[in-house]
């Protein structure tokens, strides 16, 4: 059995497995991807060799150094291209159910969980149609395949994300036109922000100067509000957005697009934390915020520690960070010595501090505002697995269902293939705007007993 299992190999994940087993701990690794990296280090699903593009292992060149070492580790076996389904929690520690390989169950005293989060999209006319994407997907895609999504995108939405999205589409040869939904006076209040850190600043400049160099128009305070074409995207509006994100009167911009990607943010993926009754963080104006932890990534399940996104989204190095310090907790929850001295333990703390601190001023410059909604049509489809319309979503809310698991009954609103973590995120924005009550009193769509899509055999055999 192993001592530690961590799901997700992203960044998180493959820090605490390496911290863990660089602590005596037998680790077990799952993820669902054929390759370590997760989203971030995401590597091509082939590499070139002497024979040939041959499938690639799971630890390639491109993964940075100090994690390749993962795949050859004695300590640390890998389980990838599989997901876990359902975790519980017994007197002897955790049991994980898997969707493919054997065995099927793992069983485990001590769980990190670095799930990741999902990207937020929110619906407006014309998102239906194939070339409509999210940032992550055509990231992805590029990553993977050295293929970008299109030959004329448009890359819109909100975040600091939408940056090396862009900049990585114009420079595989894309044109690319760059759509903010924030005001342009974000730009000026993020710069005494960057100068704090250097390191931030030089990434931001660089992302800047490729999208100077490409030529690349950046439109702050514009959104995209429709979309157009025949049997895929061809075009799209962008529209002018007020300070509640309500489209402004005026004729917008259409633009010629093959492709047209959208993120407004990200959602942490709550499923299996919440299986286990790990209490989410929840605040009166904001969506899932991430899992409760203490100072040292434990949850107040016995055993449980949760990094990354799943602690709350910060981006990469403050995953990676969370990650070591889940790793060495889930060791010493098992009682293994620890090797490292006070100034290296306080010297982790510090650039967790240091970092989280500085997310948590960029992501401020990013609100997202309730007035998105205004811009759909009664047709609009807002659940794409269920195709249910916005109308329906609306009459639900007239009849009286204010909490997003009531308009789900009444409209299957969030039943489909997803199960909601699409539109959960944006459904519990429009009863919130509609029934004027706070997203921490809605509600949401991310507890449930099956957290992945699993053929009905593997739930049986489990």
């Amino acid at each position: 059995m192993p001592e530690v299992v961590v799901v997700g190999a992203g960044p998180a994940g493959m820090a605490a497995a390496a911290a863990s087993a660089s602590r005596g701990a037998r680790v077990v690794l799952v993820d669902g991807a054929p390759r370590l990296g997760g989203q971030y280090f995401r590597q091509p699903l082939a590499e070139p060799t002497s024979n040939g593009h041959q499938p690639a292992p799971p630890a390639g060149l491109r993964l940075p150094a100090r994690f390749r070492h993962l795949a050859a580790n004695p300590a640390i076996e890998l389980r990838l291209g599989c997901e876990v389904w359902s975790v519980s929690k017994g007197s002897a520690g955790f049991t994980l159910r898997l969707t493919d390989g054997a065995p099927a169950v793992l069983h485990s005293p001590a769980l990190v969980l670095a799930t990741g989060a999902s990207e937020l999209t929110l619906p407006f006319p014309g998102w239906e149609l194939p070339g409509v994407v999210t940032a992550g997907a055509a990231q992805a895609l590029l990553k993977s395949q050295h293929v970008p999504i299109g030959r004329q995108v448009v890359v819109a939405g909100t975040g600091p994300f939408l940056l090396p999205v862009a900049a990585a589409l114009a420079k595989a040869g894309a044109r690319v036109l760059l759509a903010e939904a924030a005001p342009a006076r974000s730009a000026p209040r993020a710069v005494p922000n960057l100068l704090r850190y250097p390191h931030k600043l030089r990434e931001a400049a660089g992302y800047g100067l490729v999208l100077a160099r490409h030529r690349v128009p950046v439109l702050a305070g514009w959104a995209v509000v429709r979309c157009e074409g025949e049997g895929r995207v061809e075009r799209a509006l962008l529209a002018r957005l007020g300070p509640n994100w309500e489209r402004l009167p005026g004729p917008g911009r259409t633009v010629p697009a093959d492709a047209v990607c959208v993120s407004y943010g990200f959602v942490p993926r709550l499923e299996l934390a919440l299986q286990l009754g790990a209490p989410a963080l929840s605040r009166p104006d904001q969506l899932a915020v991430g899992v409760a932890t203490d100072a040292t990534m434990g949850t107040s399940v016995g055993g449980l520690f949760v990094a990354g996104e799943l602690a709350g989204v910060a981006g990469a190095e403050v995953a990676e960070l969370e990650g070591e310090l889940a790793g060495h907790s889930a060791a010493s929850y098992l009682g293994l010595a620890d090797d490292r001295g006070p100034a290296e333990r306080q010297r982790l703390l510090r650039r967790l501090r240091s970092n989280r601190a500085f997310t948590a001023r960029l992501s401020a410059l990013y609100p997202l505002r309730a007035g998105w909604s205004s811009g759909l049509e009664p047709s609009t489809v807002f659940c794409r697995c269920e195709q249910v319309p916005w109308e329906a979503v609306e009459a639900a809310i007239a009849r009286g269902a204010t909490t997003a698991r009531e308009v789900r009954g009444v409209t299957r609103c969030g039943m489909g293939y997803c199960q909601g973590r699409t539109c959960g995120p944006a459904l519990q924005m429009a009863i919130s705007a509609l029934a004027g009550r706070p997203l921490d009193e809605v509600g949401d769509l991310h507890k449930r007993p099956v957290a992945v899509p699993v053929f009905l055999g593997r739930v049986a055999s489990s």
